[in-house]
């Protein structure tokens, strides 16, 4: 390879070590038995009967569950005035966040109540009013119908049914009932949003009754299950709207909450003893009117939503004044609504309430603050958190981009100038400069630790916050001894961001919820471990600093066998930290990093780089991959996670599903982000040009830094692995750029500074001594 190639003209005179392939073969074992170490280490269990969220046989009668859904209802809505038995009961009971996120971005009331009865991200029709086009409000639950045989039946089930077909998400409507029903147990409909919830696979509610009946102890009592459609509290005014009507709008939402609580009050009154009682804003949105086409969009943003349980836990105890929290999300005080359908199976008497679902069990993680006040004041910066990620994370990924191209550029230009006086001047703002942009990603997780969300101006405290810490690193990388090798301050700023992303997911990566690079619970896509684009940052900086060790060994006078051995530790817990389960979980990550780091190994051993050992390392990534995932299919299904789920996956044929909608959602990257679609592969085509080139100042940096072009050909062939394995496509590679890039800049800007001749002579250079 053309790395290899220049790596031999700025190291030519030093002989690669006899039995170099040997010596790569070695370490890629020991590397693959401290991986098994490792893995034997982390207390994966076999499946037990008693998984959370699974009753016990011990004798004691199994509690019954009424889930109450009240679309759109969220935190601010339940205050002392306006909803004063869901304020008391959320002092008192357990309580979180709701994500409600379905297929679409905003989640309708039968987009809600569809997902419960599937467990798994569903939809309404796209089309109800037929008028070709999407429809831009959400309609109500339709009125179930009464059937000959007993029962009712939910109109237009089949068209529902060839809906999620449509979708990648291939929800399975109905499976809530059907599952309950398997068990020998019943359930109770209410409403016909309930309905919708408790059908069967057909369509068909055995027991329903209307909201208008009235529910009363003797109806709680008739099932084990009960759910109950209380409505929806009405949208606010769109966006745009005049001051009356936004304060007309939030005055019927108060009224219609009053409204709401009562009835909440009523049932919780007559509830059953060793009865639970659940409550779910399941919706973004109750049911709104038809806009007209020239009327902006009636269906509110997307948000979190309110939680709470009460009574008895399937496997023991009582709700109390906890955070609610369950395994799918790993987040003390967030629930998912895929959550509901396996914990109300888990109320029905099933040994294993997870099977089918995408979602886990409600469970409590520890104590909120005991108070109504105290426990709604939090819960309202978590969603204000999550809705400033919502609307700054794009123009903070935006930045970042198009700041860290123009310095690039910049630095390409400046770097071209005639020696004169101010070259010196130049030459430390390019490298200040570009490693403060290095910096910045790490800077906006560190931004976590002020709390942002919880002061009165948060926006102003996270980006003062990111500023505070990206300088603060930059000063740090520019000022210690380090600073003496053009390699020192790159690989300082990339060992810290590695290590910190590290501690924070083997520590339950609370940097990264809601951080504007990190994980949102609207997005919903992941919500512990490493997201894509965590990981894209972890792994190049991961590289950097590899290379940046392994070089300052070898000048330091250690054999290139003892860098080696370094730089494969280094990668080696970068892939263990990536793909263990109770880090970073990351399904894709591995079959990305592994290739890059064998090439990294590689050049520093000396040995060639070849298609076929690069092909050999992404034949181990994959064996890892598997052995990670069928260790964490091992434990109970409640606590696996997307590992395990995947191996299940395989087992049960449907992995090809989940690789295709993974291949789909990567390929779209390319339309959602076009301006990315042709930067990275422009910027791919530059750096391989100027790597194989004879500009000097690339030359220069690479007499400094001989590891450096294995160093960009690993970060580039991770890149190029990371988009095809991770559903967050060109995001990936574009990210190795965002932090790659500027690391490399400020080393040739520091090559540049220390250059006793004009970069103009790429002859002279070339000639002159390291």
């Amino acid at each position: 390879m053309h790395a290899d190639r220049a790596h031999r003209d700025s190291a030519g005179s030093r002989p690669l070590p006899a039995g170099a392939s040997r010596v790569f073969a070695r370490l890629i074992f020991v590397a693959a038995s401290l991986t098994a170490v490792v893995l034997s280490t982390m207390g994966v269990s076999a499946p037990s009967a008693h998984a959370a969220g699974t009753p016990e046989d011990d004798g004691t009668s199994q509690p019954g569950v009424v889930l109450i859904g009240i679309a759109g209802l969220e935190w601010p809505d339940v205050t002392a005035e306006d909803m004063p038995t869901l304020h008391d009961m959320t002092g008192s009971q357990a309580a979180a966040s709701l994500t409600v996120r379905t297929v679409r971005s905003r989640t309708c009331v039968v987009d809600g109540w569809l997902t419960v009865s599937a467990g798994s991200r569903a939809t309404d029709l796209q089309d109800t009013d037929a008028d070709n086009e999407n429809d831009r409000f959400c309609r109500r639950p339709p009125d179930p119908t009464a059937t000959e045989g007993g029962g009712v039946v939910v109109p237009g089930w089949r068209a529902l049914q060839q809906q999620q077909d449509e979708n990648s998400y291939n929800a399975q409507i109905g499976l809530l009932g059907d599952r309950i029903a398997e068990t020998g147990s019943c359930a109770t409909a209410v409403g016909p949003g309930a309905a919708m919830a408790l059908a069967d696979s057909t369509g068909h509610v055995s027991s329903y009754r209307p909201l208008s009946s009235g529910v009363d102890r003797s109806l709680l009592s008739e099932c084990p299950v009960t759910v109950v459609d209380l409505g929806g509290l009405p949208p606010p005014a769109p966006a745009g709207s005049e001051e009356a009507e936004e304060q007309e709008q939030r005055e019927s939402r108060r009224q219609v909450a009053r409204g709401i609580d009562r009835l909440v009050a009523d049932i919780v009154a007559e509830l059953p003893a060793d009865t639970a009682v659940l409550i779910a804003g399941l919706a973004d949105s109750s049911a709104t009117a038809v806009p007209l086409p020239d009327e902006p969009n009636p269906v509110p943003p997307a948000g979190l939503r309110a939680a709470i349980a009460a009574g008895p836990q399937v496997g023991g105890g009582e709700f109390g004044a906890e955070w609610l929290t369950s395994s799918s999300t790993h987040w003390k005080g967030l629930v998912q609504l895929t959550d509901v359908a396996p914990t109300l199976l888990a109320y029905a008497g099933a040994q294993d309430p997870s099977q089918d679902f995408s979602g886990r069990p409600w469970t409590t993680a520890g104590a909120h603050p005991g108070t109504s006040e105290e426990t709604i004041t939090a819960l309202v910066g978590v969603d204000r958190g999550a809705d400033i990620y919502r609307t700054q994370s794009g123009p903070f990924f935006q930045i970042l981009g198009i700041g860290h191209l123009v310095i690039a550029l910049g630095a390409l230009l400046l770097l071209r100038r005639r020696g004169d006086g101010s070259r010196p001047a130049i030459l430390r703002v390019v490298q200040v400069v570009a490693l403060a942009a290095a910096a910045a990603p790490v800077a906006s997780y560190l931004a976590n630790l002020s709390r942002w969300w919880r002061q009165d101006q948060p926006s102003a405290v996270l980006w003062a916050s990111i500023v505070a810490f990206t300088l603060a690193l930059t000063v740090v990388a520019l000022a210690g001894p380090w600073r003496r090798r053009l390699y020192g301050p790159p690989g300082v700023v990339a060992g810290v961001t590695a290590t910190v992303l590290a501690v924070d997911v083997a520590s339950g990566s609370t940097l990264q919820q809601s951080s504007l690079l990190g994980l949102s619970p609207l997005v919903a896509g992941r919500f512990y471990g490493f997201g894509n684009i965590p990981f894209a940052i972890f792994v190049v900086a991961s590289l950097v600093a590899a290379a940046a060790l392994g070089q300052w060994l070898i000048d330091r006078g250690h054999s290139r066998r003892v860098a080696a051995v370094a730089v494969a530790a280094v990668g080696l817990v970068a892939v263990v930290v990536d793909g263990a389960p109770q880090a970073g979980a990351d399904v894709g990550g591995i079959l990305a990093a592994i290739p890059g780091f064998a090439v990294l190994v590689m050049g520093t051993l000396g040995t060639r780089v070849t298609v076929l050992r690069i092909a050999l390392a992404g034949f181990g990534a994959t064996v890892l991959f598997f052995a990670f995932a069928w260790l964490d299919w091992l434990r109970p299904p409640g606590s696996r996670t997307h590992f395990g789920s995947f191996f299940a996956d395989v087992l049960s044929g449907q992995a090809m599903t989940v690789i295709l909608r993974k291949a789909e959602a990567s390929i779209g990257t390319l339309s959602r982000w076009p301006s990315y679609g042709w930067i990275v592969p422009i910027a791919y085509l530059v750096i391989l040009w100027l790597m194989r080139s004879d500009v000097a100042g690339v030359r220069l940096t690479i007499r400094g830094w001989p590891l450096m072009p294995y160093m960009v050909w690993s970060a580039l062939l991770t890149g190029a692995a990371g988009f095809a394995a991770n559903d967050s496509g060109i995001i990936v590679p574009a990210l190795l750029l965002t932090v790659g890039v500027p690391l490399v800049v400020t080393a040739v800007a520091a090559a540049q500074r220390a250059a006793p001749i004009p970069v103009e002579d790429p002859e002279l250079v070339s000639r002159s001594g390291p």
